[in-house]
């Protein structure tokens, strides 16, 4: 299920395949199956007729058991995925990341750390790694579970690499960070967009999230070898970032929504790390908050994740 998933988020991100045209929509079902696509119609009224007319072909066709028409209130099934990606530009924010131009090349200092200088500016992505690496040797438990390369993909998918961002909820920043959080950081008004403040009190909140997390986790995947482990609970804080310690305190507890955690643990053998993290979350899609950009937000970091590994690879 997750490797569909991943499919079809791909061509969203990169504009590849079926996507290689911003205007249209793909169909997939609940496995994440790729059904088919079509070219959006002038208005979004039109094009959600098209799509109920898609949708019922294919259950007519056999290819899906049922049909459900969408409309402004309703998903509609087989799910439909638009290619316009309007969040963030994939490429254009790692080239960015990594300061292809020398325009996004910065310096600067940060409690004691200095990046590059003004005659010598370095990347976001070297200067993300000075701070990362500072942090981590103040803590008597360094965030082992989390790599690197999740953490810079994340900032990615958070805002682009762009510090001027600023989310409908008012995160800001390219850790997209609420104002509470960076008080919670004791950081100056002055610096809620300094980059590397920014990174500062991201560890920080990730050092908060695991230590909340890390109890109940291992209550429920301590019996998980160490390498799956390490890199299920790394994910788990990933999406803990975005939707709060209490939610997956939920996902991950004895109610309801703690079911499909509960399943994966028992049988982990059959599972990798990402196929549990996506299959708790898709199994509860619909119970509160859980939604599709839950899931759309941890396969896309794993996507760009890839992507870093490789740039960082071919650094010298």
């Amino acid at each position: 299920m997750t490797s569909n998933f991943q499919t079809i988020r791909r061509w969203v991100l990169f504009g590849e395949a079926y996507c290689e045209t911003a205007s249209r929509h793909i169909l997939f079902d609940i496995s994440g199956r790729f059904l088919g696509w079509m070219e959006n119609a002038p208005s979004d009224k039109a094009t959600q007729a098209l799509l109920n007319e898609r949708r019922e072909t294919y259950f007519n066709n056999g290819l899906v058991s049922q049909w459900l028409a969408g409309s402004e209130s309703s998903l509609g099934y087989p799910f439909a995925l638009s290619c316009n990606q309007p969040h963030v530009n994939v490429d254009d924010s790692v080239a960015s990341l990594f300061g292809d131009a020398k325009a996004d090349r910065l310096w600067g200092t940060w409690d004691g750390i200095t990046a590059g200088s003004k005659q010598q500016p370095i990347s976001l992505a070297e200067t993300v790694q000075l701070v990362w690496q500072h942090r981590q040797g103040n803590f008597k438990q360094p965030l082992q579970a989390l790599s690197f390369e999740l953490f810079l993909a994340q900032l990615v998918i958070e805002s682009g690499a762009d510090k001027a961002a600023t989310s409908r909820d008012n995160a800001i920043g390219i850790f997209q960070l609420r104002e509470q959080v960076l008080q919670d950081c004791e950081i100056p008004t002055r610096f809620y967009r300094h980059r590397m403040a920014q990174v500062d009190c991201a560890v920080r909140l990730y050092v908060l999230n695991r230590r909340n997390l890390e109890p109940l986790f291992m209550s429920r995947f301590g019996h998980v070898p160490v390498a799956k482990r390490e890199r299920l609970f790394g994910l788990l804080l990933v999406q803990t970032y975005h939707s709060g310690i209490g939610n997956m305190r939920r996902l991950l507890g004895d109610g309801e929504q703690g079911k499909a955690a509960l399943y994966f643990a028992d049988h982990y053998e059959n599972f990798s790390a990402e196929d549990m993290v996506a299959g708790v979350l898709f199994h509860n899609i619909g119970r509160t908050p859980w939604g599709w950009e839950s899931l759309y937000y941890l396969i896309d970091i794993e996507l760009v994740e890839s992507l870093i590994t490789e740039r960082l690879s071919s650094l010298p």
